[in-house]
Formats: C-alpha cells, structure tokens, sequence
C-alpha cells in the first residue's frame, strides 16, 4: 500500500481503505472526475509502486484517451456458454505443470470467478450430451478449484448477480489488516453489465483478457471518454420506462457511445428503482458503450438490504467517506444530456421489416383500411401478448397488474374474442406477482399463462381474416410475435409497454387516440394509469422474505444436477469422442530471447478488413464444413452440429473451423473461395487445416499475411488462438484492429506490419518461405525478414507491433498466461 491509506472504525473493528480524499487533497484537479473514473483511479493507485503513482495521477488529471489505465477486477461472472472454454484453458496450465513434473502445487485462480449455468434446456433429450459433457466439466473445476463456484441450473438464475452474489464492497487481509474497497467485476455478457445498475462497476472483456484477470492481473483499455445524463423529473401519465428506454435509446445512438461510459445521475434518479436502473444499464451495453453506471444512492442502500437481509451501513459509509456516494456536484464529464423525464412521450413501434417508430398519440392516424369481416375489422385487436422472456424489468409487470386491477375495480373486461396471453421469463416473475397479490387481476382479464411457443389465436378468427383479407392488430411489448407463424396473418404488430397492451385491449382496437378519447363508456387512461409512487410501493413489498426462498441452496442444485457424476482425479478425463468439452494441449512457457524462425510458409494471402469472423466463423455450423466433416465422423446428424459458439470448449471443432469461413477469399487460390490454401510441393489444393497438419509433421512454422485493417469485429478469442493452433508464428499486415494485435501478442503470435510495401508491391504468391534470424527482440523494433521465393532471396524490414515492453515479455514467455506463470517455474 502507499500514503494515501486511511482507516475508520466501524462496529470496533478497524478498517483500512485508499482514501480517495487524500488523492483530492495532493490534487485538487481530480475531486472532479466522474464516480467511474474514480473507482478506476482507486484502483489504479492501490495497485501501483509508491514510485509510479505520479504517473497514474498526472493520466487521471490529463484524462487523454492517448493513456491507457488498468482494469483490476476483484471478480470473475460468466454463464455457462464461456465459461466452459475459458476453465478448460486454465484446467489445461495445471495439467501442463503436472505432466511435467514443474509444480505438484496445484495453481488456483487468483480471483472469485461465479460461473451462473444456464437453465436446464427444456427438451432434455435433445440436448442431453451437451449439458452431461458441460455439467460435468463445470462440477469437476468447481471440486478441484477452491475459487471457482457454480450457481446449477435454477429458475431464478438471469438477476442472481444483481439479487444475491454482488458485495458491493471487497475485503483483503494484508500484513494483518482489513482493507476496504470497491467490488469490481467483470465477464462476457449481461450479468457482469446490470451490475453498473446497482452501483457496481462491471464491464464485458473478452475470453483472453480474462485468461489475464484469473491469474490477478489487469485488462488495460485507452483511458475512456464519460458521459453524464442528469436524469431529471418523473413519469407523465400513459408513460413507463420501456418508453423512457425508447426515447433514450434514439439519443444514445445519435451520440454515438462506442467504447465510452455513461453515467446517470440527478434528482430523477429517486423516482427510478434498481430493477428499472438494469433496463438503463442494459441499454448502454446494446449501443455499445463501456458501462451504464449508477452511483449509489439511498435507493442501492434499501435493496441492498432487502435483497440480502443485511444491514448495509458499511457499504454506505465506505463510499460516503470515498465521495462515491450520489449527489455529489460539481463532476465535470466530457459530455452531458439532460433527460426530463417529464417531456417524454409514449412509444409504439410498427414491427415490420423496416419498424416505424411514432408516438402514441399519433397512432391512430396511421390507418389506413377499415375493412369488415364476419367477427373482426381492420384495426381490430386479435392478440395481446406481455411477454417477459424479453423484458426482466419487475416494474413494467407490476405497472401493467396494477392496470388490470384499476380495470377490474370499474368493471370493465378485454373482449373474449382477443387472445390473452402472458409469457414468464421464469417462475420467478410469477411469484413475485402471487406474494405481491397481483397474478389474480391479469387471471381476471383471462390473461393465460403459456410457454412461449405456445402462441395461437382462434381458427374462426383466423379463417375470417384470410377470407376478407383484414388488417387486423396484435398489441405486445415484445418482438416475439415477428418470428412466430402468426405474423404473416397478423399484418399489424404494434410493441409498446406491457401496461399499454392492457390498456389498448380493454378498447379492443386502435383506431382512437388513448390519450384523450375513453377506453370504455366514460373511462380514460388517466383513471386507470398508476403513478410511479404506486408501483414503487409495490416493489418496496419484496422484501427479504421472498428472496430468502429464491436463493435457499443456490449452489445445491436439483436433482438432476446433484446425480451428475464427476471424478476426483488431478487431470481432467475428457471423452475421446467428445463433441462439446475437449482440449488440445498448446500451454507452453518459453525462455526466448532471439527470434529464430526458419523457413515459415505462407498460409494465407488475405486482402482489407478482415474481420475476426472470417477469421473464427459464428452461427450454425454449414454441413461441408470441416467442423461438419469431423462431427459427421463422431456419429452426429446435421441437425445436431448446433453453432460454433456452442462447441468453443471442443478444440477439436474449432480448430477446424479456422479460416474456414465459405466467403474467405486466400489470394493464394482464387478465384475459389473458403477455407483452402495450396501445398506447392504436391500442388494440391487443400483446407487450411489439412494443410496446418502438413506443416507440423515437419515443423514447418506458418504465417498470415493480410492487408489493412485486420482482426476488426467482435471479441472472438478463437480468431487468435485457433491460428496459434495451426502453427501461425506470424502475422504480417499493412495495419491492425489494436484489439486484435493486442491479443496476438497474448497468444505469442508476432504481429509485424509493412511499413512501406505491401502484397502486391512484394508480388507475393504464397510459395515464398520466409526466415527471421535476430538476438534481440524490443519494443518498436525493426525486424528484418529473408523471402526466399525459388533463387530469389530479398531482405525486407517489417515494423514490430510489440510495443511496450510488457508485450515483449509476453512474447518472449511464449504468452500474457505464461508470463504471468513464470515464478511457477522456480
């Protein structure tokens, strides 16, 4: 630790914190940063040599996005699809040390990583080998590793970071003092993001980043850009957050948040509950910004303890005392918006191939026909469908019962011929209803609970609009209703809140103006619409109790769970013919110092942008894939190959799948296209992985050669390591995705650019054999290459994409794991 450290008593037991206050004080400057950057700085500084710390406040002061800052997270959230790849990566380093005789200790990771599996899937039969082969694997890790927990399959298991696993605050022993800090967490996907929600910063990384984190390490990312919207107001009348998402949404986008953060803050921020907070920081995420953070307020204090029966004044004293606490002033962000939440209007969209977005109010002036049928007309209401598979927020259900209840007290029903279904993310949801007594309204309006496959309208209704070719509505907030059957029937599926399909339904049309012309007889939205203070007493009802129930033996699991058989053994024993979870073993810690690659190969010839999709394909695995070829030969039926995504833990398969992409266009055998290259020794044309295999029998090393702008796209750790499995030493571009270079250098791959030649200039053709002999290896270095092509021998210098002397170090272990394993060595 450093002179910032602090300490406060708390119930007679001392704790020990970096006091952000102290920072303030030794610079004034950054008493103004926003709550994000602040939990950064903290971090930054906690984890930095008394001699550097300068430096870390002159990036935070300067707030450049030329800087980059660490990302030190204190956990590790995943779900059950990248998990699973992930442990067999840091599954294999211990079998690695343990095959040879290195370390008979074994290496466990130096984080808490939470592993939330999926729920069971519903058809067992069908997905039986998957959830054994993954199940399996995940109860063994979790037996064998000390810091690793499983939360089984549960129904309740999509909030269970945001209800029951996050602290808030992390506890460290050091020289025998407690030390107090911020939880920080971070993951792939929604669990390890809604946690911004409740005060907790969170981000998604990639599966290599996280390699990194296990192992207590950072993530670094450019120092990012902050934007604050002061959240003022509450809700109008007709209005709920789905709308206030909408409308917000439309800014975001215009705004573009790429790789930025946003904050919330202001005094509208009371009347918005943590469960409605998520639909904010969920939609950050959607348009790609880094986090959608909430300080915490008395509001995260309640839920706090309401969800975990805790009393939470420590938390609440700890980030009062580290100015974390909402309603500081005076933070001065890179930008900011202003949201009244006051001016806003409801949203409709019309669900077609190009939605239309319109206000409600303006609804009823975009019909057009008013045809008549025997039992319905145009703009008739045939289906109303709440769908809460796709909206988790419990407010928007709670607003919409309180809506039935309203209507049921003035007597007023949805007419019979309207189909009246309700979709359940899980039977969470509809607890939540029973113990808050609100189930029973949308029972009373024949709402009927069913899967969500099982959405129907009436056979008379059905043959009635075909015969008179009708328009006719179907109200929901949810897009369901675009992939199932019934949308060719339906022609007009308008998505609004889940109270606005209530409300529209008990009209039973939408040729009307909601806001103003009544629902029935003399009743108007406005009589039947609750406040916010309304729904939020009703949520204030949850309390403890009901979350009690929800979590009693999270990690216990089911029955179905508990009989899943594990072995106790040191090495994982993986299936020969495992098509879900198998490893190739490719750990390895090297000791370099020169570079010395001779004659390497050229696999590939590639052009501009190419993206980590061509790279490592996504979707549904293509029946003459060679992923389909090599599943074909394990017994398995095209209709079971599933998505690459679903087989990343299988080696086997994706290493097949690399490069394989059936649009890749290889200069070195165009014009066909895909995964192909040429052996010029036998003249053959081959896949990329055939000819990988080649190589290795010989030791012949590979590379890649590309154009501008490679490795661009999503985070797809296959798109590296996969090349590192088939023998890739090399990867030569005029430029790259930093991303991408960044995680070459994290697998050992050297990264080179062209500094003034390029494919064409060189004449390249594929059959060229290329050498590095050098004894140094720096950051930013030169590096001279010998192109043999026949009598040909040419010298061309290359620019080293190592750039700092960190990723030197990594590229001379071999890779970021093995460096970071290397006192494992001694």
């Amino acid at each position: 630790m450093n002179k910032f450290v602090n300490s406060f008593e708390f119930n007679s037991n001392s704790y020990n914190y970096c006091d952000l206050k102290k920072i303030f004080e030794a610079s004034p400057k950054l008493r103004n940063l926003p709550y994000t950057l602040k939990i950064l700085l903290e971090q930054n500084i906690r984890n930095t040599d008394e001699n550097k710390i300068d430096d870390v406040l002159n990036v935070f002061a300067n707030r450049s996005s030329l800087s980059q800052i660490k990302f030190i997270s204190n956990r590790i959230v995943l779900n059950e699809l990248n998990s699973v790849p992930l442990l067999v990566d840091f599954d294999s380093i211990n079998d690695y040390f343990n095959i040879k005789n290195i370390s008979s200790k074994l290496i466990q990771p130096k984080v808490m990583i939470d592993v939330i599996v999926d729920n069971l899937d519903e058809d067992i039969d069908k997905n039986e080998k998957k959830n054994k082969e993954r199940y399996t694997f995940l109860k063994y890790v979790a037996n064998k590793y000390k810091n690793i927990s499983i939360i089984p399959p549960n129904i309740n298991n999509s909030q269970i970071n945001l209800e029951y696993l996050s602290t808030m605050i992390s506890l460290s022993s050091i020289n025998n003092k407690v030390f107090l800090f911020p939880e920080v967490l971070c993951g792939t996907d929604e669990h390890s993001t809604i946690i911004n929600s409740l005060g907790v910063l969170g981000l998604n990384v990639g599966r290599l980043q996280l390699q990194s984190t296990i192992f207590d390490s950072y993530v670094t990312f450019d120092f990012p850009n902050v934007i604050g919207i002061e959240i003022k107001g509450s809700l109008s009348q007709g209005l709920s957050f789905k709308d206030v998402i909408q409308n917000l949404k439309t800014i975001l986008i215009n705004k573009n948040i790429n790789g930025k953060i946003v904050e919330f803050y202001g005094d509208g921020l009371k009347n918005i509950s943590i469960e409605d907070r998520v639909l904010f920081s969920n939609l950050v995420i959607e348009c790609k910004g880094l986090s959608g953070y909430f300080p915490i307020d008395d509001n995260t204090i309640s839920y706090i303890e309401k969800t975990r029966g805790v009393d939470a004044s420590l938390i609440k004293m700890y980030y009062e005392k580290q100015d974390l606490y909402q309603g500081f002033s005076n933070i001065k962000y890179d930008e900011s918006i202003n949201l009244d939440l006051s001016t806003l209007k409801p949203i409709t969209i019309l669900l077609k191939t190009i939605e239309e977005e319109i206000f409600i109010k303006d609804l009823s002036a975009k019909l057009k026909t008013f045809k008549k049928g025997k039992f319905v007309q145009d703009n008739q209401i045939v289906l109303s469908l709440i769908d809460m598979s796709t909206e988790k927020s419990i407010s928007l259900l709670i607003q919409a019962c309180l809506i039935a209840k309203k209507a049921s007290d003035f007597g007023i029903f949805i007419n019979k011929d309207i189909s009246k279904f309700i979709v359940f993310d899980s039977l969470v949801q509809k607890q939540y209803l029973e113990k808050l007594d609100l189930l029973k309204y949308l029972e009373k309006l024949n709402f009927k609970i069913i899967d969500k496959d099982e959405i129907t309208i009436s056979e008379s209704i059905a043959l009635d609009i075909e015969k008179f070719n009708l328009n006719v509505v179907c109200v929901s907030n949810s897009k369901r209703i675009k992939d199932n059957k019934l949308s060719n029937l339906i022609k007009l599926n308008w998505m609004m809140s889940p109270a606005l399909v209530i409300a529209y339904s008990l009209k039973g049309n939408t040729n009307f103006e909601i806001t103003k012309e009544s629902l029935v007889q003399d009743i108007y939205l406005s009589d039947i619409w609750p406040s916010m203070h309304e729904v939020n007493e009703y949520i204030e009802k949850l309390d403890f109790s009901i979350y009690k129930e929800l979590y009693t033996d999270v990690f216990t699991g089911d029955e179905k769970w508990k009989d899943i058989k594990t072995s106790e053994s040191l090495n994982y024993d993986y299936e020969k013919n495992a098509t879900y979870v198998n490893k190739i073993d490719s750990f390895n810690i090297k000791n370099k110092e020169s570079i010395n690659i001779s004659n390497a190969k050229i696999l590939a010839l590639l052009d501009d942008n190419i993206n980590t999709e061509d790279l490592s394909p996504l979707g549904n695995i293509s029946s003459y894939s060679p992923c389909a070829l090599y599943l074909k030969s394990l017994g398995l039926r095209p209709d079971e190959f599933n998505t690459y995504e679903n087989r990343h833990a299988n080696a086997y398969v994706m290493i097949r799948s690399i490069l394989s992409n059936l649009k890749l266009k290889n200069r070195i055998v165009y014009p066909k296209v895909g995964g192909y290259t040429k052996d010029f020794i036998s003249g053959e044309i081959m896949t990329m992985y055939d000819f990988s295999l080649k190589m290795k029998e010989n030791q012949t090393p590979l590379v890649v050669i590309a154009g501008n702008r490679f490795g661009l796209g999503k985070i797809n750790d296959w798109s590296v390591k996969g090349l590192k499995l088939l023998g890739v030493k090399i990867v030569i571009a005029k430029s790259f995705s930093n991303r991408y270079k960044n995680d070459l250098v994290k697998v050992g791959i050297l990264p080179l650019e062209f500094i003034e030649d390029d494919i064409d200039s060189l004449k390249l053709e594929g059959n060229e054999l290329l050498s590095i002999d050098t004894n140094r290896i720096k950051a930013n270095d030169k590096i001279d290459i010998k192109i043999v092509k026949n009598d040909e021998v040419r010298v061309i210098t290359f620019q080293s994409k190592l750039e700092n002397s960190l990723e030197v170090e990594y590229y001379k272990k071999g890779g970021a794991v093995e460096y970071l394993l290397k006192d494992n060595l001694k």
